[in-house]
């Protein structure tokens, strides 16, 4: 089984190195993707992946799973949506499945755009209900430890400095997890490779992952 690996926004393939690492010794195979976060919007990030996405499924000659950090489970969700034939699964660490209330107060200033570009809109609490929501099974893992100072009084607790676990839950029937991590390091969090791991398990069977792990 392959699994594909989407980075968060502002950040790149370079930080989904170290879960890549672990769920290969677990034996799966993994691809670990980039794409211009601060460039476009999420419907457009997901189109420009679109094709790599593809080729990687061609290849595998099975569905995919899909693993998105914060902003990159959102693209995620567009990716599988257009196409229920791509993802045999998805799993979305630290997503604002219901828009952050940090967009919301970043997205008001002139700098906040600047920075962040139009993905940011979408990030917003109203703008949630525009992702689609794909019909494939679902995970989230949500973090409750806060390192990012700047919105702790603006962001119903317990949250992973960007986004609570309230904004996290999608309300899809995904499988659920909430582990001590902040939101910048939640994919590297034990608890969060876990959660992948045990959801992995429960839509692949044993047989459909790669090579043995190494030992």
């Amino acid at each position: 089984m392959t699994v594909v690996l989407l980075h968060g926004l502002g950040r790149t393939r370079r930080s989904m190195a170290r879960l890549a690492a672990r769920l290969r010794a677990a034996g799966y195979r993994v691809e670990t993707l980039g794409y211009p976060s601060r460039r476009l919007g999420i419907a457009a990030c997901a189109e420009h992946l679109r094709p790599s996405v593809s080729a990687i499924r061609l290849r595998a000659g099975a569905p995919i799973v899909l693993v998105g950090h914060s902003m990159g489970g959102l693209v995620a969700r567009h990716l599988a949506a257009a196409d229920p034939d791509l993802a045999a699964g998805l799993v979305m660490l630290g997503t604002p499945n219901r828009g952050s209330e940090a967009a919301d107060l970043v997205s008001a200033t002139r700098i906040g755009r600047a920075v962040f570009g139009p993905a940011l809109h979408d990030l917003r609490v109203d703008a949630a209900g525009a992702i689609p929501v794909p019909t494939c099974p679902m995970a989230v893992v949500a973090g409750t430890r806060a390192l990012i100072p700047f919105f702790s009084g603006r962001i119903p607790k317990p949250h992973d400095g960007l986004v609570s676990l309230e904004r996290a839950r999608l309300g899809a029937g995904e499988r659920w997890h909430a582990v001590p991590g902040d939101h910048t390091r939640l994919m590297d969090h034990p608890g969060t490779v876990a959660a992948i791991l045990e959801a992995l398990s429960a839509w692949i069977p044993s047989s459909g992952r790669g090579d043995p792990p190494q030992r």
